[in-house]
């Protein structure tokens, strides 16, 4: 049995492969003689191919990585940079040797991954200092890193990215953070008030709202955490909290009276009897939440709608009627008058699955 690291445990090896593993410089340069092409990937299951360049850095086969780059092997693949490669399972050396001999540092693999990812997800963390010393910079590139790092709890990570100048509001949209969420609204979503603290005395910013308009005030509130929601309240401006502020923030909305009334008063959580939805919270009038989608401009009324997290009950200004939007699907229905809605809320909570 042969075992590929963290690729699989293997039977046996194409013959090529398994010289390259065994380091056996004149079979390769056999292979070569016949016509042996040194880029073209080589099947080793049903399905994974995998090409010896990457078969050499992932076993960490320094001697058969000098060979073939000395015969001219591609080092910046589009999908599969060698430097990326090298970053999740090499040290020191072959990670120099690589770019002394052309290997970009700021490449991305096929999933958007960069040099850091690609550390961090090998667990190669003493592969950073030398990564942003070859160019590509903690402080330009490490915020993507840092998000995941929050996520993980990984304080290890976090404290050398942030000593190191990684943007702590970092917010660029990914394929699992599309609401372009700060590390901080990540460690509000997983009720971790440690590392909110953490992240705040490091300098992060309670007011950087997701795509969404969610801050980390209004996460908490969302969670239901009320020792989190108090303490991002505390440390937010005084005006985010006053309703006449509020007020003249949503005159643009056209609110109806009797909506306002609603939302300034002490029943906001209801009981949905025959309802898949079994429950609804509402936000306070000064917590609900202005969204913009596309051009539309919504605002959130809902704080939570049982388990089905992915729904929200908004206004719609532009038809002034209560409406669902379905953030994963990102559908915008509207319900009806809000005095209607009100006095049927199950069977209208129903109608949004019908």
């Amino acid at each position: 049995m042969i075992k590929i690291k963290d690729i699989g445990n293997f039977e046996s090896l194409p013959q090529i492969l398994s010289d390259v593993i065994a380091e056996n410089i004149s079979a390769l340069e056999n292979h070569l003689a016949k016509g042996w092409n040194i880029n073209e990937e080589i099947n080793i299951s049903t399905y994974i191919n995998i090409s010896p360049l990457a078969i050499a850095l992932i076993m960490g086969c320094f001697q058969s990585v000098k060979w073939l780059v000395e015969k001219g092997v591609k080092l910046n693949d589009r999908d599969n940079p060698a430097f990326l490669i090298a970053a999740r399972y090499c040290d020191e050396p072959i990670l120099r040797y690589l770019v002394s001999h052309g290997a970009k540092v700021n490449g991305v693999n096929r999933v958007g991954a960069d040099a850091f990812e690609a550390a961090y997800y090998g667990k190669k963390y003493e592969n950073f200092t030398i990564i942003d010393e070859l160019g590509h910079t903690v402080k330009q590139y490490g915020g993507n890193v840092l998000r995941t790092a929050v996520a993980d709890g990984n304080y290890q990570v976090i404290d050398f990215l942030i000593k190191n100048g990684a943007d702590i509001n970092y917010s660029k949209a990914d394929m699992v953070y599309s609401m372009q969420s700060t590390p901080l609204c990540v460690a509000a979503r997983q009720t971790d008030l440690a590392m909110c603290q953490y992240l705040v005395e490091h300098g992060a910013d309670v007011t950087l709202t997701e795509k969404d308009g969610m801050r980390p005030y209004s996460i908490a509130l969302e969670k239901g955490d009320t020792e989190m929601a108090a303490y991002f309240k505390s440390l937010e401006p005084a005006e985010f909290h006053q309703i006449q502020n509020k007020l003249d923030e949503l005159k643009p909305y056209k609110l109806p009276k009797s909506l306002v009334a609603f939302l300034q008063g002490n029943q906001l959580h209801f009981e949905l009897k025959d309802c898949a939805f079994k429950s609804i919270d509402f936000f306070s009038l000064v917590d609900t939440i202005p969204m913009k989608i596309g051009r539309q401009s919504l605002l959130r009324l809902s704080q939570s709608t049982g388990d089905f997290t992915h729904i929200y009950i908004v206004w719609n200004p532009k038809t002034k009627q209560v409406a669902s939007y379905d953030m994963e699907h990102e559908e915008l229905r509207d319900i009806g008058k809000f005095e209607d809605f009100i006095k049927e809320m199950p069977m209208y909570m129903n109608n949004i699955l019908n």
